[in-house]
């Protein structure tokens, strides 16, 4: 460890602030569209409490008092607005206040915890303190990272504080390595910190962002993609006091972001699950495809076996095909999502610029532009990314559906010509039967008849036998006629029998 290291910075008025969201409810609202334990949140609150040593819980409506949560669209959850605090750091003589709030934001729970070393006591400026305060703070829990505190919707936790007098003149690239000994101090292990991503400056003073970026280069890496952290250094009075009076409205600006972080993180597992079927659709169609090339070059049809594997494939592809269309459905509604909370980021935005001026702090567009970053460059990244890729996976449902179209048509065509040769088959057989059918009543008149043939030729009045027929020719044509007779005289009865 070298000596800069060992020494460990001072500065004024640290503060940390945690703003974490967590999913309170469905789309609908309705009891069974309800979120994985909603009131997460408010139990880690009380966790955090009881690990500092305070005595006070946070006690919220429709949580622990009997009264239910007020009705609207965003509710302050506490009966008193904030739950104040103040007392010591653990194992510590350095006095310390806190407040917690609640807020239910549409449909979701909103906790912001914000911990500090007083700017004055007893009406006398306090003292500089070590920036370890920060690691007495969270506590070997790591409380306030996203480990802990596990929020579906993700976090932000904003570290602010005063330089000291030696340091209020140097540039944001030069308080670099200042900021990462801060955030070591928050997170000690290196592999759980996450990586600088921005340098800039609001409100005229230093601001560090470190990871929460979301990229695709980050989904299946350590540090945990949901831990973001803003280091933010004042060099003056004016951008604490423009944080301050601002604050509510901070609140929902880290809330859409999340919101629309939260929508793209869902759309990478939506990616994998999508990218999944497609590839079983594309092995159905391809395996399809070559068994049809195999008979179409062999010349031959479709055997029994063949044609009922070909059924089995014309049940299975509309079953993927309806569950890729829910996944494609879902993935644009994610889409949609981060364009609805990019646009709403971009309003509070304004909104902040407009408090300020009402505030009567003097204020410019510009000092927003480190945040303004997000709904101009991140968000609409999301957005191209998850276009090209619907443009790719729309193509799997046509696919789908060519093949579903195909296998039908050939398997109805298989079946017609089988039924045809069934058919055929079963008209040969019935005229194979009549024939026979035929030929045993012929010989059967034949046998029945053939005795008269030896029967001497006379009449049976007497005279001329010539005049009268033989009797073998009577009982033939006798036996035709009675036969004529039964045949159409069946047809009449079955003919009147079906009307």
């Amino acid at each position: 460890m070298d000596s800069q290291e060992s020494i460990t910075p001072l500065v004024y008025a640290p503060n940390l602030h945690l703003f974490a969201f967590h999913l309170c409810r469905g789309l609908t609202g309705e009891p069974d569209s309800q979120a994985r334990d909603p009131q997460l949140l408010w139990e880690r609150a009380d966790a955090m409490l009881e690990t500092l040593g305070f005595s006070e819980r946070l006690h919220l409506y429709g949580y622990s008092t009997p009264s239910p949560e007020p009705p609207g669209s965003q509710v302050n959850l506490h009966p008193n607005n904030q739950l104040k605090l103040q007392g010591k750091l653990p194992n510590s003589e350095l006095e310390i206040t806190g407040r917690m709030l609640a807020y239910r934001l549409y449909d979701s729970y909103g906790l912001i915890v914000n911990f500090r070393r007083p700017e004055r006591e007893e009406g006398e400026k306090t003292s500089e303190v070590p920036i370890s305060i920060w690691r007495d703070l969270t506590t070997e829990k790591g409380m306030f990272l996203p480990e802990f505190v596990q929020s579906s919707l993700g976090q932000t936790l904003v570290l602010t504080a005063f330089l000291s007098k030696e340091d209020t003149d140097k540039s944001p690239e030069e308080l670099e390595e200042f900021a990462h000994r801060c955030l070591r101090q928050l997170i000690p292990a290196k592999k759980d910190r996450p990586p600088l991503e921005r340098v800039g400056e609001v409100f005229g003073s230093p601001i560090f962002e470190f990871g929460g970026q979301i990229l695709d280069s980050h989904l299946q890496e350590e540090p945990d993609p949901n831990c973001h952290v803003l280091v933010w250094l004042f060099r003056k009075d004016l951008p604490s006091a423009k944080f301050i009076d601002s604050y509510r409205q901070f609140i929902d600006l880290f809330y859409y972001r999340n919101k629309a972080l939260s929508a793209y993180r869902e759309t990478r597992t939506l990616y994998r699950k999508t990218y999944d079927i497609y590839t079983q659709l594309e092995k159905n169609v391809n395996e399809f495809k070559r068994e049809l090339l195999k008979q179409q070059t062999q010349n031959q049809r479709f055997s029994e076996a063949q044609l009922e594997q070909l059924k089995e494939v014309l049940k299975k592809l509309p079953q993927l095909d309806l569950e890729y269309a829910r996944l494609l459905r879902n993935y644009k509604h994610s889409r949609n999502t981060i364009a609805i909370h990019a646009k709403n980021y971009t309003v509070i935005l304004e909104n902040i610029l407009r408090k300020l001026k009402e505030e009567k702090h003097p204020v410019q567009g510009e000092e927003l532009d480190f945040f303004r970053e997000f709904c101009d460059r991140t968000c609409p990244y999301f957005q191209t990314r998850i276009a090209d890729e619907l443009n790719y996976f729309i193509e799997g449902s046509s696919l789908a559906d060519k093949a579903i179209a195909s296998i039908r048509g050939i398997v109805e065509i298989e079946q017609t010509q089988r039924d045809r040769l069934r058919q055929d088959q079963e008209k040969q057989l019935e005229n194979t039967i009549q024939a026979i059918g035929l030929a045993v009543g012929t010989g059967a008149i034949f046998a029945s008849s053939a005795g008269l043939i030896t029967e001497p030729w006379r009449s049976p009045w007497g005279g001329d036998r010539s005049s009268y027929p033989h009797p073998f020719v009577i009982a033939v044509f006798g036996s035709f006629l009675l036969a004529a007779i039964v045949y159409f005289g069946v047809k009449w009865c079955q003919k009147r029998g079906k009307n």
